[in-house]
């Protein structure tokens, strides 16, 4: 939704609200109707909080393939993406990239991360892991 890619980009690049609504193609009424607890007022305009509780449809490995998982929270939500990139990473031949995930649980869920090396081998030769930076859920397939 473009709200929340609003939300991020306010985030990560410390824009104002009418900015990243400009960049994302959304309007500052989107943004209230869809992450107005996230936003706080400054002057006429808002800013982006830290962080946020919001409940996103993220994409995850398992042994089985790739399933969507409900994550609440940015923070949860980041190290969801953090370790979608250590995954990258590892794809690419870096072994070490998954170590800090290996036993961890997902935060909000009784899931760990896939850092099974036999298993990523056998997702990625079923081509389940092609789009990795598709990680959010997006319903149907476009």
């Amino acid at each position: 939704m473009d709200a929340f890619a609003a939300l991020a980009l306010m985030r990560r690049e410390g824009l104002p609200a009418s900015e990243a609504v400009e960049v994302e193609g959304t309007t500052l009424a989107n943004l209230e109707k869809y992450v107005g607890p996230a936003l706080t007022r400054r002057g006429k305009d808002y800013v982006a909080k830290p962080s946020d509780d919001f409940v996103r449809r993220m994409l995850l490995p398992d042994p089985k393939g790739v399933r969507q998982v409900e994550i609440r929270g940015s923070k949860a939500a980041s190290l969801v993406g953090t370790y979608w990139n250590a995954l990258d990473d590892a794809l690419k031949g870096n072994l070490t990239a998954l170590k800090q995930f290996k036993g961890r649980t997902i935060p909000g869920t009784d899931l760990t991360f896939l850092t099974d090396h036999k298993s990523i081998e056998r997702l990625q030769d079923a081509g389940q892991l092609e789009n990795i930076q598709e990680i959010y859920w997006h319903g149907r397939r476009r």
